[in-house]
């Protein structure tokens, strides 16, 4: 039975596709917009294998639509590459959509407010809600206003990686030197791997994206000579025990064996953080500052996996209330901070609806934007988000 409320999603993304197949089975009239292909992001790291199987990266209502039209789908014990992912799964999710909902690629929301109310219009009243949301949209054909009664925000973080420099902030010459700096997990088949492949090489970072950069550089270019920047003074993995994710405890005993200075090729340099980059030669030479020095490294290339941070400036025209240490909707951000999970991301369940509802009504972020800088959003948490939104989080009508 159609529905006839308009709901508009902000991103062709994992999150996005599946709110989008949810919305449609439930009714609604759907449209997403996407600034650059289905599935964009998870092209940058389609060469990468997932820690987890497909059981935790495919929603109910998905596989369901999947289904109906007679697809087959991969082992649920499976761990898909990146690649797989999109080729066996979200490719074929978003062109059976096609049929229901209307997804415009290349087309990117530029900011989103409510039709002749200002930000600082209605606060807490029931009059805001009746105001439609106006979408500014640009497109092949141009610009334009698009109406929506409900909007849901799944455009993700990678489009907004963190700076190299100390506090966060850009390192002196970073921005002038930003097409020397490779800001996500090597490629080692294509040019990337060309470029780094027996090379002097910087990786700054020590998350789980900086210790896949490691363990490739090891596996597929063991001659090149690595050095290894991050920020905590000690060993900076947390090992697991029994973890059921095989792949992200190799990489965790990797980490600390390689902070310790017991792997082979790889140059611990704890406690740091970038503070300048300059071109020397044809490479670079780069000031790591820690807390009562610095040092000088000559490389012939960075690899930053520092992480990521929301573009908030889609909504500044909205009543949202965000967390002022992560960025993320401030109600998810203390239920994060208050149930951490002891560190293991699988342990995380959802939070309910109440945390994903903003001070503007039908208004949500879902997905890895919705965790700020938080690097632990799993996709089957933002399966359950999606399910809180459609059964309890829109405002009745």
């Amino acid at each position: 039975m159609k529905n006839r409320r308009r709901v508009v999603i902000v991103g062709g993304g994992p999150i996005g596709v599946e709110c989008a197949a949810r919305a449609a089975a439930e009714g609604f009239e759907v449209t997403l917009f996407e600034a650059g292909e289905i599935g964009e992001h998870v092209r940058q790291w389609e060469h990468v294998t997932l820690f987890s199987p497909w059981a935790l990266n495919r929603s109910s209502w998905g596989m369901e639509r999947l289904r109906r039209e007679q697809f087959e789908l991969e082992d649920d014990e499976e761990y898909p590459t990146g690649r797989e992912y999109l080729e066996h799964y979200l490719f074929p999710l978003a062109d059976m959509l096609s049929q229901d909902v209307d997804i415009r690629e290349e087309t990117k929301v530029l900011g989103i407010s409510r039709d002749m109310v200002l930000k600082g219009d209605h606060i807490g009243g029931e009059a805001r809600a009746r105001a439609p949301f106006l979408l500014r949209v640009e497109g092949p054909r141009g610009e334009w206003f698009h109406e929506a009664d409900v909007v849901i925000d799944a455009s993700g973080v990678l489009s907004q990686p963190n700076a190299l420099g100390p506090g966060g902030l850009e390192a002196i010459g970073e921005e002038k030197l930003n097409g020397e700096v490779l800001r996500r997990i090597p490629d080692m088949e294509g040019k990337e791997g060309e470029e780094l492949r027996g090379r002097r090489v910087l990786v700054v970072g020590h998350g789980h994206s900086a210790l896949t950069t490691l363990d490739t550089l090891q596996e597929q270019a063991p001659n090149t000579r690595v050095v290894w920047a991050f920020r905590a003074e000690e060993e900076p993995c947390t090992e697991i025990e029994d973890d059921p994710l095989p792949q992200r405890a190799r990489l965790d005993r990797l980490g600390n064996a390689a902070a310790r200075g017991e792997v082979e090729g790889i140059e611990p340099r704890s406690g740091c953080m970038v503070y300048s980059l300059e071109r020397k030669g044809d490479g670079l030479e780069v000031t790591l500052q820690g807390r009562s020095d610095r040092q000088k490294v000559e490389v012939d290339r960075v690899v930053a996996n520092v992480g990521y941070r929301p573009d908030t400036s889609l909504y500044r025209e909205l009543q949202v209330h965000l967390c002022y240490a992560s960025d993320g909707p401030m109600k998810l951000a203390a239920s994060l901070l208050a149930n951490s999970g002891g560190g293991d991301c699988l342990a995380q369940e959802s939070a309910g609806v109440e945390t994903l509802k903003n001070p503007e009504p039908d208004f949500f972020i879902l997905g890895a934007k919705s965790y700020g800088r938080n690097p632990n959003f799993l996709l089957r948490l933002g399966f359950e988000q999606i399910d809180d939104v459609f059964r309890h989080g829109l405002t009745r009508v």
